[in-house]
């Protein structure tokens, strides 16, 4: 896990994607408190929710306000930082403190209104204070590795009581897993309800900045190839954390400034599916452990960035460890027009498969 973090923080170099907004930018630092419940998405962790989870939030954010035409079309974003403290209230599961760089939309057209509604995503990285261990943990079956990655959607109500104070109320669900690099790994979710004062302390009236959005007279086909790669445990715990690699060509299509849908063709190859069927009694021990899928993705682009959603077929897939179809989620970042970065989940169902890194390239 400690490679996520490393991953995290180089996609998320210059996240501040508002820094060009010059010193009249505006910054408000929030404080949220919370309780859930932890949501059975399998019976095997029914043990496991004898209580609701509670804990507390920091938020930081840098507010847009049309500098760049990015901005203008996501209706003036906030960029920032979460911060989460997360009790669950059950000594075997114990605490995660988690950090999640994030984006802030604004769901209302009329952004000068005191009430607005939100929609908050977030993708970093956690610390847990329990996890599995065979002689004094073995009933976690959700974590087994301290750092996990983390996720974090979220709809919020926002009023401002003045013009430095809102008030802030929200449903959100926190998703922390470790992709499968070490097992058992059911992951975790938690559905909240949040509450919380932000304040506004640099602040400085500033009007929306609409400018006429040019139109995009030129929609070019695109074609990326990907190497995907990382390390995961077979479905047997104990057996080991091994590495997989996956070859991915996608063609796509931009149809406006915001999205891109694409189709492609991927070639997956895992040590650990290879080493799990030399074992498995029930199959032929030649039996291939390499798999080729069919994907469709769509791509949010925010600046730099991009929120990838994918979902996939296998057409081959002798062996069947998995349903076969897959999906996942990504966070991107471009370097530059051609050379991009990613780090994701892949999943089938409720059930991750990886933590996904990879770095492509992108010919327009």
């Amino acid at each position: 896990m400690r490679k996520t973090l490393f991953t995290l923080l180089i996609l998320l170099a210059g996240f501040n994607g508002f820094s060009q907004d010059g010193e009249g930018v505006n910054r408000s630092i929030g404080l949220e408190v919370f309780r859930g419940f932890i949501y059975e998405h399998k019976p095997q962790i029914t043990h496991l929710i004898t209580d609701h989870p509670m804990g507390f939030r920091v938020v930081y954010n840098r507010h847009s306000h049309g500098n760049e035409a990015w901005q203008q079309r996501y209706n003036f974003p906030d960029g920032g930082l979460t911060f989460i403290y997360m009790d669950y209230r059950d000594a075997r599961l114990g605490k995660t403190l988690a950090l999640l760089p994030h984006f802030n939309f604004y769901l209302r057209g009329k952004r000068e209104a005191k009430s607005q509604f939100q929609f908050k995503a977030g993708f970093g990285a956690g610390y847990t204070t329990e996890k599995y261990d065979r002689e004094t943990n073995n009933q976690n079956n959700v974590i087994s590795t301290d750092l996990t990655g983390a996720v974090l959607f979220q709809f919020a109500h926002q009023y401002q009581l003045s013009e430095r104070l809102a008030l802030n109320s929200s449903l959100s669900v926190t998703h922390f897993s470790n992709g499968a690099i070490k097992k058992p790994n059911s992951g975790i979710n938690i559905f909240g309800a949040n509450v919380g004062l932000h304040y506004t302390f640099d602040y400085q009236r500033r009007a929306f900045n609409y400018m006429e959005e040019p139109k995009l007279e030129n929609r070019p086909i695109g074609y990326s190839v990907i190497l995907i790669g990382g390390a995961h445990e077979s479905l047997k715990i104990g057996a080991g954390t091994k590495p997989f690699f996956v070859l991915t060509g996608i063609v796509d299509k931009k149809v406006n400034h915001k999205s891109r849908f694409g189709a492609g063709l991927e070639l997956f190859y895992s040590e650990s599916l290879k080493e799990e069927i030399k074992y498995d009694d029930e199959v032929d021990p030649d039996t291939d452990f390499k798999r080729v899928g069919l994907v469709l993705s769509h791509e949010m682009m925010v600046n730099e960035f991009s929120i990838m959603m994918q979902a996939g077929y296998y057409v081959y897939d002798p062996y069947k460890a998995f349903q076969p179809v897959y999906v996942r989620l990504k966070l991107r970042r471009y370097f530059g027009d051609h050379i991009f970065g990613s780090i994701g989940v892949k999943s089938h169902s409720a059930k991750a498969e990886a933590m996904e890194f990879a770095i492509g390239y992108r010919i327009k």
